[in-house]
């Protein structure tokens, strides 16, 4: 699983709808065309899609594109910038990139995936992990989840007593986040945690 830019996505559906149409894939030209780019463009985002294992370029052959069929149903997601497992900060509410998950790991669910950015969480989430958010608006006690508290969102652990919520990091050198009276109007519950992918560098 690869973060794809909003371009790319692009791209590769455009491929993908091409395909299913006339049998063959664009050429690089009729992409460059239909996106208005230029072709240089073009090339650089199919040498990404290819990277991040969507298609393979075949050198020297007419429209010279193969697209690699998925392994099972995908989900095309979008992914949120670095949200905090610290101190609270503000999320940026524009979808950073799209990354594509098996239909098995959304649950049949309305997810989106947050970057993690903060110690608070771990050993069990680390800064630069993708947390896997289903959107609900409930919590069962201790779920971890994903809440917007006042003007900014951050990423805990849920337990709610009789007149006030919890909101706890794992790690012991973060204090937890207590709200109660007027402060308890200030939070809104955006979803709960259920899955973390780790993007790994090789080489």
């Amino acid at each position: 699983m690869q973060t794809l830019t909003i371009r790319q996505k692009e791209i590769l559906e455009y491929l993908r709808d091409y395909q299913a149409e006339h049998g063959y894939p664009p050429s690089f030209r009729e992409t460059a065309g239909y996106f208005k780019i230029n072709l240089g463009t073009v090339q650089d985002h199919l040498k990404a899609l290819a990277r991040k294992g969507h298609l393979r370029r075949e050198v020297n052959r007419s429209r010279g594109l193969r697209l690699i069929p998925s392994p099972g149903p995908l989900r095309t997601v979008p992914l949120y910038g670095a949200i905090p497992a610290g101190d609270p900060r503000q999320i940026e509410e524009a979808a950073e990139g799209y990354v594509s998950l098996p239909e098995t790991w959304a649950r049949g669910a309305e997810v989106f995936l947050l970057r993690v950015r903060g110690e608070s969480m771990s050993p069990y989430i680390l800064t630069g992990d993708q947390v896997i958010v289903r959107r609900q608006d409930h919590l069962p006690q201790g779920a971890v989840g994903v809440f917007r508290v006042g003007e900014e969102i951050t990423l805990k652990r849920f337990y709610q007593e009789k007149d006030e919520i919890i909101l706890k990091g794992e790690h012991p050198g973060f204090p937890p986040l207590i709200l109660k009276g007027r402060d308890l109007s200030t939070i809104s519950i955006l979803g709960k945690v259920i899955g973390i992918y780790r993007p790994m560098e090789i080489g």
